[in-house]
């Protein structure tokens, strides 16, 4: 249960506070084990974590971000939102400071309804701005008094190597601007929903792709993984610390997560409840990591940015980005940009078509899948980016619906003659797999992505034996003369 408080509930002062009361274990709504839930008039919030914000770029910072789902859907700028309040919690104080809701951001922009949906929301809770301390818990009531039935633990996890305080107003970022330190990347992956597909493969290719291209950090959610995918992640979780983390989800109305068969049929049982609920991990993702890295890539495990020509770090690829023009936009007077993004390519399975890479084994999945469509996504459609931990605000999949609007413009959509994204998938457009071009850029990382792949598959016992090899072989070649027969019956 990562959002409930229960270090913080001990520890606390046994005197009563004047307004408002710290609700115990036993008064809490739990949804189940990862959400909450509480009503204010006629909205029902299901809350799943609260993220302190004292970032440099945010005007209205320091704040309590929660991130949130509510039973109601309307323009963010249009909706009347009940009055509600927050009350925060300190280390050894009884009072709370407790706060009006200053904001309510919709992470949605495409309408649907409220009747069996709920949609992915952040609360602002304003601190004020001589607080020096942050705070270890909130509720949200919807009289500044009453006694909540809901307790988040607030999430703050600074660079502890460049941040000595809290108050210090993000010195990382400071450090950034001024000494041009390495830039840290970090990529967030939506609730992996495979209980029954075996992905294991072509996870651990990905993997190793993303550490040879800079990033240092990926995040997973556990929506339930078939188990040779767990065994992967649980091995790089002890061999690589640091590297790759797996953190429990569940969805946001309460749906259970248990068993393989209820959860997945949930998933699947209707699309938009499962697309609103793939906005909680992102933003949770994000929040807990913006204060360690600069830039955070929101992908699934069939995606990947590929730089181009001679670039094949991230942190280069940026410095272009800053340089190149917008793709259909003019950002002559622009200097700073929320997020990069790259536009979609679709590498299909083309599993008619001859290997490309004979002596290379077919579970290279990404390294032998070298033939692509031959157009591009328009700068919106499936794009994904790399954001900025200075200005985003609010993330959807494919790009911030909000950011601080303080000095920096709105993403830049980075020409693909400098970068694309390798989108490993059928396109939904079946004409486009017609003339198939090939894109062989990938190859670049060849020989070292081999060696690292062949390694992982080495240490998790994925390689076969000899007598596999032998019979796989003859089964090849039974296969080749049943075909050629068949071809010689034919003509």
């Amino acid at each position: 249960m990562p959002s409930f408080p229960l270090e913080e509930l001990l520890r606390r002062p046994s005197t009563e506070p004047n307004c408002g009361k710290v609700p115990n274990s036993l008064d809490i709504d739990f949804s189940n084990d990862y959400w909450q839930t509480v009503h204010i008039e006629n909205l029902t919030y299901h809350l799943f974590g609260a993220y302190y914000d004292n970032r440099e770029k945010i005007t209205e910072a320091p704040l309590v971000r929660v991130l949130s789902m509510i039973n109601n859907y309307g323009a963010w700028d249009k909706v009347k939102y009940p009055d509600s309040y927050c009350q925060m919690w300190f280390k050894n104080r009884v009072d709370p400071v407790i706060a009006n809701v200053s904001d309510h951001k919709i992470i949605w922009w495409w309408g649907g309804s409220g009747e069996r949906h709920v949609f992915p929301t952040l609360i602002s809770c304003p601190l004020p701005k001589t607080e020096k301390e942050v705070p270890e818990m909130v509720s949200l009531v919807a009289q500044r008094c009453d006694k909540a039935r809901n307790l988040l633990r607030v999430i703050y996890e600074p660079d502890v190597k460049t941040v000595a305080m809290p108050q210090q107003k993000d010195q990382a970022m400071k450090d950034q601007d001024n000494s041009r330190k390495p830039l840290r990347f970090m990529v967030c992956v939506k609730g992996l929903d495979f209980p029954y597909k075996d992905k294991s493969w072509r996870l651990v290719e990905w993997l190793e792709l993303m550490r040879l291209m800079g990033v240092s950090k990926v995040v997973f959610y556990d929506g339930q993984i078939h188990p040779n995918m767990t065994r992967v992640i649980n091995d790089y979780v002890t061999s690589s610390p640091g590297f790759v983390e797996l953190r429990p989800l569940s969805m946001g109305r309460g749906e259970p997560h248990t068993g393989r068969n209820f959860h997945h049929y949930a998933m699947g049982a209707d699309f938009l409840n499962r697309i609103l609920n793939e906005m909680i991990p992102y933003n949770d993702c994000f929040y807990r990591n913006m204060y360690k890295f600069d830039y955070v890539g929101v992908f699934d495990i069939d995606e990947v940015i590929m730089p181009l020509g001679n670039i094949t770090k991230l942190s280069d690829l940026i410095e272009l980005a800053h340089k190149v023009p917008d793709y259909e936009r003019d950002a002559t007077k622009c200097t700073a940009w929320a997020s990069f993004c790259f536009r979609n390519v679709y590498f299909p399975l083309y599993p008619e078509r001859p290997k490309f890479y004979r002596n290379l084994p077919s579970f290279y999945y990404m390294l032998q899948h070298v033939e692509r469509v031959a157009e591009h996504s328009d700068r919106y459609s499936a794009t994904k980016c790399l954001h900025s931990t200075q200005f985003v605000v609010g993330l959807h999949n494919h790009f911030p619906l909000f950011h601080a609007q303080n000095g920096e413009c709105d993403p830049k959509s980075v020409p693909i003659e400098f970068a694309q994204l390798h989108h490993y998938r059928e396109p939904d457009n079946k004409t486009h797999l017609l003339n198939p071009v090939v894109d062989d850029n990938i190859w670049r990382f060849q020989p070292q992505l081999q060696q690292r792949v062949y390694s992982q598959y080495e240490k998790l016992g994925f390689l076969p034996d000899i007598q596999q090899l032998i019979d796989a072989e003859n089964r090849r070649r039974k296969d080749d003369e049943q075909k050629l027969h068949e071809a010689i019956s034919k003509a």
